[in-house]
């Protein structure tokens, strides 16, 4: 009896994406008779996966039949509606295309050890762009390395990146630290919470779109991010020839100047207060840590002191580390989510970060380690409230805060 679209099951699916990321998009789509997808794709892990040929794929390995076996498809909506009935999304990349509009030409600063790269964004562009993240697990499934997540480790401080995401390029980027183990942030959800990986905090440089056979035509086949028939790979991160990515800003109405800035020293602490006055990126990376945990912690509590509890405008709001980063673990540091909490700047951020409020161990905002009487008036709003930032996972990071301000007013 012949097998339909009817009788796939949800498994075969997943063990057909499993060996997408496992052998790649070239290989698995040359295994079934279906073409890649250009617009409706499945996303998973962060990877665009060619709708079609992942169902025939599935189909073969259910039912075991050869690259000929699986019945024709119509086309997009029963694709859809075939993916859909078992739990998986179809994503139409089409849904936003290249609109002309007025970019003000800029300026963009390439030093002669600045590395160029291209990354492969999903739809999760919009958001992973505007908080300036690059993130990428440390393993795949299996606990295998893979090559084109692995080259995040190498990005420096400095470098450009060129955002492509179906079916156009859509802005470039200056990495502005120091690759860092970490959970995955938001915008990486097709991953669980717990995964280990490695992040980069980017600032954005210019919004404009290309579409992807304007700039193809400057890249070289077998190099980088395109395979030897001039298609783009499937993967993360791939390194640029740099007259290449040139070209590419020259389309994205860039101008490029050669002039060298001051060195990076790479070895600077992240902490404000340890910066050099002329240290160029140092000062921009720790504005996009700023941003990054800021926005993080504004999606999870909305616009809310975590001190005081008052509801503000964001700007008015602060990204404040409960325990600084010099302080912390490697595995700390990974807790993105709950290493910061927002304070207010009418003094909530002051009072956490000098030590003359702390947190107790039941979640209560008590004085701290100084004497208090000059600024009454400003503790007694705040003392005796509950922080919304104290939780299970956070409470650690409270402790610490509270006995070294207490420790120090003891000595």
């Amino acid at each position: 009896m012949s097998k339909s679209w009817s009788d796939l099951e949800r498994h075969s699916i997943r063990e057909a994406i499993d060996l997408w990321h496992r052998i790649g998009g070239e290989e698995f789509i040359s295994r079934t008779r279906f073409k890649e997808s250009n617009r409706y794709v499945v996303v998973d892990r962060g990877q665009i996966i060619s709708s079609k040929p992942l169902l025939a794929m599935a189909f073969q390995l259910q039912f075991g039949c050869d690259q000929d076996g699986p019945p024709r498809l119509s086309g997009g909506d029963q694709t859809r509606a075939i993916l859909n009935k078992r739990g998986y999304e179809l994503v139409d990349t089409y849904g936003e295309t290249s609109q002309p509009t007025e970019v003000p030409l800029v300026t963009i600063d390439v030093q002669s050890d600045t590395n160029l790269w291209w990354v492969n964004q999903s739809t999760n562009f919009a958001l992973v762009y505007a908080d300036g993240t690059l993130w990428a697990a440390a393993k795949g499934r299996n606990g295998q390395q893979v090559a084109h997540w692995q080259n995040l480790e190498k990005v420096r401080p400095g470098d450009l990146v060129i955002h492509y995401s179906r079916p156009e390029i859509r802005a470039v980027s200056r990495v502005a630290t120091m690759p860092t183990s970490s959970y995955p942030p938001d915008g990486y959800g097709d991953v669980a919470a717990d995964t280990p990986g490695i992040l980069v905090l980017t600032s954005p440089l210019h919004a404009r779109r290309v579409p992807r056979e304007s700039a193809l035509q400057f890249l070289d086949n077998g190099v980088g991010p395109l395979t030897n028939e001039g298609g783009l790979r499937n993967g993360y991160l791939f390194p640029l020839n740099r007259d290449n990515a040139l070209e590419i800003f020259h389309l994205m109405d860039a101008n490029t100047a050669f002039e060298d800035l001051p060195p990076v020293d790479l070895g600077i602490s992240l902490e404000a207060g340890q910066l050099g006055p002329t240290d160029n990126y140092a000062i921009t990376r720790v504005r996009a840590e700023q941003r990054f945990l800021r926005r993080q912690q504004l999606r999870r509590w909305g616009g809310l002191c975590a001190l005081c509890g008052q509801k503000l405008p964001d700007e008015l709001l602060v990204a404040a580390h409960i325990k600084p980063r010099w302080a912390c673990s490697d595995e700390e540091r990974m807790d993105i989510v709950n290493i910061s909490m927002l304070t207010c700047m009418f003094g909530c951020d002051a009072l956490f970060e000098l030590g003359y409020v702390v947190v107790s161990d039941n979640g209560t905002i008590e004085c701290g380690s100084k004497p208090s009487h000059l600024i009454r008036d400003r503790l007694t709003p705040v003392v005796g409230r509950p922080c919304q930032a104290h939780t299970r996972e956070s409470r650690e990071y409270f402790s610490w805060h509270r006995k070294h301000h207490l420790a120090n007013r003891e000595s």
